[in-house]
């Protein structure tokens, strides 16, 4: 049995009953999820990645999961990263949400920066170490954080984070998130395909998924 953070199918059973009741999700502005090192689009392998940022697994998948990256390029393999922050993480909503903050401040540049510092934080993050502090105190203890990866970024973070736009584009990555059932963290997606990949998977085992899928094609020959 997997120990993945997981909201359940629930989730996906929720959204598709609002889509049913409300009608359309709200389109993106833009193509969705975070691209780790100029991942190229026509990349032959596409590996979508969806992490929480309060989720102990996510942070133990997250280093292997950029060696793989590293491992293929940017040119043959595209990473990116999605986020699905889980309802019960109280932080995760606003950590999400600082993602966009990030990422739009520093121009893409230092969203992994982000990530990964909120990972090396993450037992100030849990839920033990901020239910006795206030929503506000929880969006100062990001944009202090912010500041690590973004110098001079703690007085625009608390601002922006409570954005409209980075308000919906928060909500609208969760909800596709859900469209494409997802429903635990992390969740690995190859070619849009789901992989029952695990956070203890090696840069060797997801070559057995990957290599496959970069080898030379075998010409198809027809008997008449």
């Amino acid at each position: 049995m997997k120990s993945f953070c997981s909201v359940g199918m629930l989730v996906a059973a929720v959204l598709a009953a609002l889509v049913a009741v409300k009608g359309q999700i709200p389109i993106p502005r833009r193509e969705l999820g975070f691209v780790y090192a100029n991942g190229q689009p026509n990349a032959s392998v596409h590996l979508d990645f969806y992490i929480d940022l309060i989720c102990p697994d996510s942070k133990a998948a997250l280093p292997t999961v950029l060696q793989v990256a590293d491992h293929y390029g940017p040119d043959r393999l595209q990473l990116v990263t999605h986020l699905f922050p889980l309802p019960y993480h109280r932080a995760g909503f606003y950590a999400a949400k600082g993602a966009h903050v990030v990422d739009m401040l520093s121009k893409g540049k230092s969203t992994y920066a982000w990530f990964n510092i909120l990972y090396n934080n993450i037992d100030s993050l849990v839920n033990t170490a901020t239910h006795q502090i206030s929503d506000a105190a929880v969006v100062q203890q990001l944009a202090k954080l912010a500041e690590d990866v973004v110098s001079g970024s703690s007085g625009q973070f608390a601002k922006l984070v409570d954005s409209d736009t980075v308000e919906q584009d928060t909500r609208v990555a969760w909800k596709y998130a859900c469209t494409r059932g997802v429903a635990a963290t992390p969740t690995f997606m190859v070619n849009d395909v789901l992989v029952s990949a695990d956070p203890s998977w090696t840069v060797k085992d997801w070559s057995k998924v990957i290599d496959p899928l970069l080898a030379p094609q075998q010409p198809v020959v027809i008997f008449q």
